[in-house]
């Protein structure tokens, strides 16, 4: 059978209405069901808090996870496992990520964490140091906070499973829990279950008041 420009334009709106029918038939898009590839790129320094959580996992028990802000904000929150380094140098950064195979760096702004890492990696270009976009308050967002009592919405099947076998992972790193706590940070990516309440900035929506939470997390 000879393909020709209309014949083919042709499979691929058949090929798309078929698609259209199975996503309204199940009522979930194919391309969201498709796991999220959270593997950290080598040469990016920042991370969002799914990759870098991913990094973590990944690195089974080997990574380090430096916390720069003051000691008194790490006292208050911080990432599981971080050593606190208030004010740490780039030669501070590598001498910690000396034969690790993952370095997080989180600071209380990003333009600290950004360039602290960014001195560390022309020191050693090979290091595989990142930084964590919007620090300790996104990953309090993303994995800490009890979500469903700041949102409008019921957690999607599936949330709580997934969160608590990333929080596990990330809690005690290790060979074995690498799979299922990638795994739960795919599903938790996807779900992209979001605490909708909260006041952000200076506004609140309309229909009422936002609750305000900080968790000690600038």
């Amino acid at each position: 059978m000879r393909i020709t420009n209309r014949t083919g334009a042709a499979a691929l709106v058949a090929a798309a209405a078929a698609y259209l029918v199975l996503a309204l038939a199940t009522g979930h898009s194919a391309r969201a069901e498709l796991p999220a590839d959270l593997t950290p790129p080598p040469a990016d320094a920042a991370l969002d808090v799914w990759k870098a959580a991913a990094g973590v996992v990944q690195a089974a028990g080997r990574a380090a996870v430096l916390d720069v802000r003051p000691a008194d904000a790490y006292a208050r929150y911080h990432l599981p496992g971080a050593e606190s380094l208030p004010g740490a140098s780039a030669d501070d950064v590598l001498a910690r990520a000396r034969g690790r195979p993952f370095t997080l760096v989180y600071a209380g702004k990003d333009e600290v964490a950004l360039r602290l890492v960014q001195e560390a990696r022309r020191a050693d270009p090979g290091a595989r140091v990142h930084y964590l976009v919007d620090g300790a308050r996104a990953w309090y967002l993303a994995l800490a906070l009890p979500v469903p009592l700041f949102a409008e919405a019921a957690p999607p099947a599936g949330y709580a499973e997934a969160l608590a076998a990333a929080q596990a992972a990330l809690s005690a790193p290790s060979p074995d829990r690498v799979a299922s706590g990638v795994e739960a940070l795919q599903t938790l990516a996807r779900l992209d279950f979001r605490p909708d309440l909260l006041k952000a900035g200076g506004k609140a929506k309309a229909g009422g008041a936002k609750k305000k939470i900080s968790g000690g997390c600038g």
